[in-house]
């Protein structure tokens, strides 16, 4: 039977020693295992700052302290009766029980909200893809700085030859300026010369022609023939005088400037420059060949020129007694707007080393005993075609004839078509 105590308050456990060993070793090893996990615990937080809900832990620890208290009174209480303590330890432990149970059902939705362990895991492992991939852009990244850096510098290499080629373009302008008003001043002189060869140089050669003419007259003396021989070569010399001061004339006479330039038919200029050839045509027995021709754009009294020097030229250049045959032709130029003319013969043709050398004023390959000219009629030509905006140059072999070809602008609209 259960006794009570000396004031009959409280009833005592049953005097039995297996009963109270039962009981003060179970509540000594509850509170030993209680005081333990407040412990753990506060390692845990101590260790881990950045726990969440850090307060709820202590609150734990509290209570489970409060509660290891209760357990080492009631084994007190076995023998000793405090009562009146282990009730205040008692409602100590009920309040901090109840602050702990209301503060943790409201805590349940935030804890939920806390990320699983598969969660975190799969999220690691997508922060390390993500790291990786970040990583891989920075390489990328990387390389191409470098590549950027690499081009950066072969556009400053690029920009300093631009500007190398923009000075040297720049000097060569200021060159060519000079070059032109250096052009220009040759042709102002040449322009005052042929003014000078008009008038000055052509008054005293008209004399001298018209004395010696006088003096062959046999009205103011007779000559010997050693005398006669002389003033034939004085006459030889003024007319060969007077005909390179006409050829000087007409070759300072070209324009350079396209004022006066219109829209001509090649074909009539062709047949105008053999109507002035045509006494020459008939003597030699010539035959020209002429193509279909293209309609250009020039000065008429300069092309006509042009062609006449060109055609007289294979007239005189033909062997004897072999009749000259000139083709004229027409097609389309690898230059945009510009159609290629080739005239060609059967004359005595010439050494292809000098096919250059030809168009030089006063050039000539054969002795005045042999072709008669001056030597300025390819120079004249060649000034004409430059005055055009082209260019003209010879193909020829020694014996086999020879054919000049030269570009000429096609007229406004008439594109390819011949």
């Amino acid at each position: 039977m259960a006794g009570y105590d000396v004031h009959g308050a409280w009833p005592l456990l049953p005097w039995r020693s297996d009963l109270l060993a039962l009981h003060a070793i179970s509540d000594t090893l509850i509170a030993a295992a209680y005081f333990t996990i407040p412990l753990a615990l506060y390692v845990l937080l101590h260790k881990r700052k950045d726990i969440e809900f850090e307060w709820m832990f202590l609150l734990f620890a509290l209570f489970i302290f409060c509660c290891g208290v209760t357990h080492l009174m009631a084994v007190y209480n076995i023998w000793n009766g405090a009562y009146y303590l282990s009730g205040f330890l008692k409602a100590l432990t009920a309040a901090v029980s109840l602050i702990t149970a209301a503060l943790v059902w409201p805590l349940i939705p935030r804890a939920l909200a806390l990320p699983r362990p598969a969660q975190l895991q799969a999220a690691n492992l997508e922060l390390q893809s993500e790291i990786v991939h970040r990583n891989e852009i920075e390489q990328n990244l990387e390389k191409a700085r470098f590549d950027l850096e690499g081009q950066i510098a072969e556009l400053t290499r690029t920009k300093q030859r631009l500007e190398e080629e923009i000075e040297q373009r720049s000097r060569l302008e200021q060159q060519q300026q000079h070059q032109t008003r250096a052009l220009e001043r040759s042709n102002e002189d040449l322009e005052q010369f042929a003014f000078i060869a008009s008038h000055d140089l052509r008054e005293p050669l008209r004399k001298l022609m018209a004395f010696t003419q006088m003096l062959m007259t046999g009205k103011y003396g007779e000559f010997n023939e050693k005398g006669e021989q002389f003033v034939r070569y004085i006459r030889e010399a003024a007319e060969r005088m007077d005909a390179l001061l006409n050829s000087l004339l007409r070759y300072s006479r070209i324009s350079s400037s396209d004022e006066g330039h219109e829209e001509l038919s090649l074909q009539r200029i062709v047949e105008d420059a053999c109507r002035d050839l045509q006494l020459r045509i008939e003597e030699s027995g010539a035959t020209i060949q002429v193509g279909d021709l293209c309609r250009v754009r020039g000065d008429a009294a300069q092309l006509r020129q042009l062609m006449q020097n060109l055609i007289g030229n294979s007239l005189k250049y033909c062997p004897p007694e072999t009749p000259p045959v000139i083709e004229i032709a027409a097609h389309p130029s690898s230059l945009p707007g510009r159609c290629e003319v080739t005239v060609t013969d059967n004359g005595i043709g010439f050494d292809a080393a000098y096919k250059d050398q030809i168009f030089d004023v006063f050039k000539r390959l054969h002795g005045r005993g042999e072709y008669e000219g001056t030597g300025m009629g390819l120079a004249i030509c060649r000034k004409i075609v430059e005055r055009h905006g082209g260019s003209i140059n010879a193909e020829s072999e020694e014996g086999k004839g020879a054919r000049f070809r030269f570009d000429l602008p096609l007229a406004t609209g008439s594109g390819d078509s011949f």
